[in-house]
C-alpha cells in the first residue's frame, strides 16, 4: 500500500458532502452534536372542502436545509450556492454565503439554514448545492395536491 501519493490532475480532492437533506429542525446540542428531526422528501397539500379547487393554490412550508461538508484537501474561503428548481425548469437562488475549511481533512463546516418556502405547482423540486458553482448534489422535494370532498350538509326536515 502506497501512503500519501501526490493527488492526481483532475482527482477529486473536496470538499466532501457528508450529509444534504431537507428536514423539520436540526438540535445543536452543548457538546456541538447534531440531531436530525424529521426529515422531509415530501409535503402533502391537502385541501378538504364541498368543492376544492382542481388546481393548488400556492402556500408556504417552513423547512430546514441540512448539509454537512468535510474538507478533504479544500481549504481557505469558497462560495457555497443554493438553488430551488421548480417543476417547470424555473430556478431561484435561495441563498449564498462564503464557507471557510481550515485544519484537518477531517473538519468541515455544517450549514443549518431554516427557510420558509412558497410552492405554487405540483411536482419535484430540486434544491441543488453549488460549490464554486459547480454541482455538489440534488435534492428532491416532492409536492402533492390532494383534494378531499367533504359531502355538503344534508337538511332534514
Amino acid at each position: 500500500m502506497i501512503m500519501n501519493q501526490p493527488i492526481q490532475e483532475g482527482e477529486l480532492t473536496g470538499p466532501y458532502l457528508a450529509a444534504a437533506l431537507l428536514c423539520e429542525k436540526v438540535l445543536v446540542e452543548q457538546d456541538g452534536v447534531k440531531t436530525v428531526i424529521r426529515i422531509v422528501d415530501r409535503i402533502i397539500h391537502g385541501i378538504a372542502d364541498e368543492n376544492p379547487p382542481e388546481v393548488m393554490q400556492p402556500f408556504n412550508y417552513e423547512l430546514t436545509l441540512f448539509i454537512v461538508l468535510k474538507n478533504g484537501r479544500a481549504k481557505g474561503s469558497h462560495p457555497l450556492r443554493i438553488v430551488i428548481e421548480r417543476p417547470d425548469g424555473d430556478m431561484k437562488t435561495l441563498f449564498q454565503e462564503t464557507v471557510f475549511f481550515e485544519g484537518d481533512m477531517d473538519r468541515g463546516c455544517d450549514l443549518i439554514c431554516r427557510m420558509m418556502m412558497g410552492f405554487s405547482i405540483e411536482g419535484i423540486y430540486w434544491i441543488k448545492v453549488l460549490f464554486n458553482e459547480k454541482s455538489l448534489t440534488r435534492i428532491p422535494l416532492r409536492i402533492i395536491y390532494q383534494r378531499k370532498f367533504i359531502p355538503p350538509p344534508q337538511h332534514h326536515v
